[in-house]
């Protein structure tokens, strides 16, 4: 229960004890010391953040009055070493002027969560297995898919794609560290980029809008909805996450070499879905598919055979999970169409230019796709303005050291 009470006439911290650290990526935060400035309103958070390759860290804190089960005290004003490009070390200090964000309030179980990446990646995220390089047949072979456009491409490298697509929760960690960083502002409805933080996404650029999936509250975003449904982006939103963790977004080559599978991906071998060449309610997420979230998005992972309807496992062979429906995920490349496409994969064709205007390929349909849309299959590609949202989402990629 929080207590009211004064010090030096205006404000009553409590000792800030002990600490909850949070491991981003590869640095690691230890030996958090928080203590109140004697007569003042100041409280002093020190920390040990190392990293491997002593790159830049970008830090956030959070602070909580109830002994750690939330951290939900509106602290934003601080100074020292946090934010972006702070210095891996020991003895690290960031100064939080409690007077201004909490002036009055008082508790004695005060917890401080510090927070830490160095850009190298998002904690925790969840992998497919390698797709190898080599040449694949894009588009349709005549066979079950029927006769359409295709184009023989060669991917010289290899390559993983994230298991599921990206989340709410994973959508909320990147824009509160962005946000505490200087990547990104708010209005009460949207988010935007920052002037020149990421290649391709110019400053004023909406992100993602704040409503039923993420809120402002208080100090930070927040996820609404279910954390591990597919977060709902614009193709900016997409680019920003992907790039704030070193990452990317696949290739239109790439996403249809993944999705089709190294059994099913030459000439002669295509099959219309990932684990197949018919679409039944209990393979994926598609409009009137019948699952029981009333019609929107599913959790990622949601087929995994233990679904409803009832239907088999659908990851596919590279072990990624909603390839087919759910969320139409976003492509690095733009609309053009197969018989011109490179026949050679390099991620410096016109084609993936990310500073370049134009829509953007998006890839595998989504819930509001009728069972019948090509959209759904493999070779399904439709393009899209960058700036749309509903129903599009997106995985990101690492590529192997010669990607060029």
């Amino acid at each position: 229960m929080r207590e009211r009470g004064a010090l030096c006439g205006g404000i009553a911290l409590g000792f800030l004890l002990a600490v909850q650290v949070v491991h981003a990526g590869s640095p690691v935060v230890t030996n958090v010391i928080a203590s109140q400035r004697a007569n003042t309103k100041l409280v002093d958070i020190h920390y040990d953040a190392l990293d491997p390759d002593n790159d830049l860290l970008k830090v956030r804190l959070e602070i909580s009055d109830n002994d750690g089960r939330t951290f939900d005290v509106p602290a934003i004003t601080f100074s020292g070493d946090i934010g972006a490009n702070v210095m891996p070390g020991t003895n690290k200090l960031v100064v939080w002027n409690a007077g201004i964000d909490w002036d009055g309030e008082y508790s004695p179980w005060m917890r401080v969560k510090v927070i830490a990446s160095d850009g190298k990646g998002f904690a925790e995220m969840e992998w497919g297995t390698e797709v190898p390089p080599g040449g694949f047949l894009m588009g349709q072979d005549g066979g079950p898919e029927g006769a359409g456009p295709s184009r023989h491409v060669n991917v010289p490298w290899s390559f993983w794609l994230s298991k599921y697509e990206i989340t709410i929760q994973q959508y909320v960690e990147f824009l509160n560290m962005a946000f505490a960083t200087g990547e990104v502002y708010r209005d009460a409805t949207k988010v935007y980029a920052n002037q020149a933080r990421y290649a391709g996404v110019p400053g004023g650029s909406i992100l993602v809008e704040l409503g039923p999936d993420i809120q402002w509250t208080i100090s930070r975003f927040r996820a609404v909805a279910l954390t591990n449904l597919p977060v709902q982006v614009s193709w900016y939103g997409a680019v920003a996450f992907a790039q704030h963790y070193g990452y990317d977004l696949p290739t239109d080559a790439e996403w249809e070499k993944a999705a089709r599978g190294f059994d099913h991906d030459g000439a002669g071998e295509h099959q219309v879905y990932p684990w197949g060449n018919s679409l039944a309610p209990g393979n994926a997420n598609y409009s009137a598919s019948g699952d029981p979230f009333n019609g929107g998005r599913t959790p990622v992972g949601y087929f995994n055979g233990n679904q409803t309807p009832a239907g088999p496992d659908t990851t596919n062979a590279y072990a990624l999970y909603d390839v087919i429906g759910n969320v139409a995920e976003w492509t690095r490349t733009l609309d053009g169409t197969i018989e011109t496409y490179p026949q050679s994969e390099s991620l410096t064709n016109a084609v993936h230019a990310v500073e370049a205007p134009g829509s953007r390929v998006v890839r595998g349909g989504n819930y509001l796709d009728a069972q019948s849309s090509s959209a759904l299959k493999c070779y399904g590609r439709t393009s899209t303005a960058r700036s749309l949202m509903a129903g599009y989402g997106f995985r990101v990629i690492r590529r192997s050291p010669d990607a060029r």
